[in-house]
């Protein structure tokens, strides 16, 4: 690359890097704050900006490997053909949560918040072809080499709500174990670093490396079978609570009084989807629709049994909820198309909160809420 061309991609990515920067704290806020998403499942949310640096490397890597015709990457088109000037890094403990927030980034698709323009790539992840419950068979390779990663090229959807200046510009989702972030950074400093500043590194320090990340893929696999075998435990293990005993339900325990002979019962998705449109007029979202139904598993079935969402939204609760949205935002909830899923989200809470803490308190929760989202859109 010429030096005045390096110039110009250099100086017009240091006045776009505020952009991504934006962009980087936008999508971390939106995972984080969504109350829909799996935050059981999330350890670490991150996001960096490319190095100038290595954006020229790489410019010149990928322009070396264009084919005959192809235009190359210069400084009016390198935004829309290097992906990663963005990179946003979901970390996660377990095998499984991967996959419960790759459910999830799939439903921000589906919803055109988040948009899918290349992948997912899934690079050497840990996440073999092994039932974490069954042993390993000899047959497959542990071997490992190289980067360790699932990524998604992505842009924000025409239903974001981020500013426009946002929208159109690229960047990278990686989504990974805690195990393989430790394997990557170590590698990244020590092996990584070197080789690329010229170290020659003897090919049995390399094969160490590779080697760990066999291991950390051995690791990940026990992880994830001693967490389930955790999760089995709780669900067996029936403690005696005050002359009542505690069955479980779902993923649960609950106490439920003997003498009543009740059963455990939860409302079913389509249940909820119907329920909420003879109530409130509206139709939400699979991703809201599965936070619903989480957040009704949790609710303590021994205060609230038999409780269904139209006892929730009782008419008085449901005006106190519309009178206080509208103190904040002089519209009525649910009109927003753009807002809807979150208005419910919030009218359910405060039904929960009304119902099991009290007026006072489910109506100071709401006006905290509302007034985070009112400076939240402010901003």
């Amino acid at each position: 690359m010429k030096k005045r061309q390096r110039e110009a991609i250099l100086i017009s990515f240091l006045n776009e890097k505020e952009k991504y920067k934006k962009l980087g704290k936008y999508i971390v806020q939106l995972i984080q704050d969504d109350p829909s998403s799996p935050k059981e499942s999330l350890h670490t949310i991150i996001y960096r900006i490319k190095d100038e640096l290595r954006l020229i490397e790489k410019i010149n890597r990928l322009n070396e490997e264009l084919e005959a015709g192809v235009p190359l990457i210069m400084e009016k088109n390198y935004q829309a053909r290097v992906g990663d000037l963005l990179g946003v890094r979901i970390i996660c403990l377990r095998l499984s949560d991967v996959e419960k927030v790759e459910a999830y980034i799939k439903l921000l698709s589906e919803e055109n918040i988040l948009s899918f323009v290349k992948g997912p790539d899934q690079k050497r992840s840990f996440i073999l072809p092994v039932n974490p419950v069954d042993s390993i068979p000899d047959d497959i390779d542990l071997r490992y080499s190289g980067y360790s990663s699932i990524h998604y090229q992505m842009e924000l959807g025409e239903n974001s709500d981020a500013s426009p200046g946002l929208k159109g510009l690229l960047f990278e989702l990686q989504l990974r174990t805690i195990l393989e972030e430790a394997w990557s950074e170590i590698d990244h400093k020590y092996r990584y670093m070197r080789s690329r500043i010229g170290v020659n590194l003897p090919e049995h320090i390399h094969m160490g490396f590779y080697n760990l990340s066999a291991y950390l893929q051995v690791a990940a696999l026990q992880a994830e079978y001693l967490c389930r075998l955790a999760e089995a435990h709780s669900l067996i293990k029936i403690p005696e609570v005050k002359g009542k005993a505690a069955i479980p339900c779902g993923d649960k325990i609950h106490s439920i009084a003997i003498e009543k002979d009740e059963t455990c019962r939860k409302l079913s998705a389509s249940e909820i989807e119907t329920n909420l449109e003879e109530i409130l007029g509206v139709k939400v979202t699979l991703r809201t629709l599965i936070y619903i139904e989480k957040r009704l598993g949790e609710l303590n079935l021994e205060e609230t049994q038999g409780k269904t969402l139209q006892q929730l939204f009782v008419k008085n609760r449901l005006l106190e909820f519309k009178t206080i949205f509208q103190e904040f935002f002089n519209i009525e909830p649910f009109v927003n198309a753009k807002e809807r899923n979150i208005d419910v989200i919030n009218a359910l809470n405060f039904a929960i909160f009304y119902e099991l803490q009290g007026k006072r308190v489910a109506q100071e929760g709401l006006r905290v809420v509302l007034r985070w989202r009112k400076d939240r859109s402010i901003c």
